[in-house]
C-alpha cells in the first residue's frame, strides 16, 4: 500500500497543471506535496533550465549593448564638431555652430538647432539637406519644404508619469 502511494505520487511529477490565476505550469508534485527519494527530471525541468539560461544571456546582452551605446554617444559628441568641419564645411560657412547640427541621414541629412550651444537660445530650427540623390530623396524634400511654407508644423510635449500614462501638451 505505501508503495503503491510512493509510486503514484512519482508519478504526479509527470502531471501538468496551469494556475489558474498567473498561467504558469507547475507540476501536480509542486502543490506543496512532499515525498522522500529523488524526482525524476522532466522536459519542463530542462525548458525551465533553458528559460533561465537565456534570462541571463538576454541580461548580459543588455548590459552589453547599454556599455556599447554610451560608448558610441560619447565618442560621437566629442567627434561629430571634428566630422561636421571636416565632411561638411558648408554648414561652417553658413554660420551654424557644429554643436547645433544633429545628424538624422533620414529623412534629412541635418537638423540644425541654431543658437542652442553658443547662446542657449534657439533661434531657429533648420532642415539641412544635401541635393537629392533620388527621386524618392527629392519628394520627401519638397514636401517638407511645402509643409514648412504652408505652416504645417506644431510643438507637442508628452509627458510620462511613473505609471506609463501618457499626457499631451498641445
Amino acid at each position: 500500500m505505501n508503495k503503491d502511494i510512493l509510486l503514484n505520487f512519482q508519478e504526479f511529477q509527470k502531471i501538468l497543471v496551469i494556475c489558474p490565476v498567473c498561467g504558469e505550469i507547475y507540476r501536480l508534485s509542486e502543490l506543496k506535496l512532499f515525498y522522500q527519494g529523488k524526482a525524476k527530471r522532466t522536459w519542463l525541468d530542462e525548458i525551465r533550465d533553458e528559460e533561465t539560461r537565456i534570462e541571463h544571456l538576454e541580461e548580459k546582452l543588455e548590459e552589453e549593448k547599454e556599455k556599447i551605446k554610451e560608448k558610441a554617444q560619447e565618442k560621437a559628441r566629442r567627434e561629430l564638431p571634428k566630422l561636421l568641419k571636416k565632411t561638411v564645411p558648408v554648414i561652417c560657412k553658413h554660420g551654424y555652430y557644429p554643436q547645433d547640427v544633429k545628424a538624422l541621414f533620414d529623412p534629412v541629412d541635418f537638423v540644425i538647432f541654431d543658437g542652442m550651444n553658443l547662446k542657449e537660445k534657439v533661434k531657429r530650427v533648420v532642415f539641412f539637406d544635401g541635393p537629392p540623390q533620388n527621386k524618392v530623396r527629392e519628394r520627401i524634400q519638397n514636401t517638407l519644404r511645402r509643409a514648412i511654407k504652408a505652416g504645417n508644423y506644431e510643438w507637442r510635449t508628452v509627458k510620462i508619469d511613473e505609471l506609463g500614462r501618457i499626457a499631451i501638451d498641445f
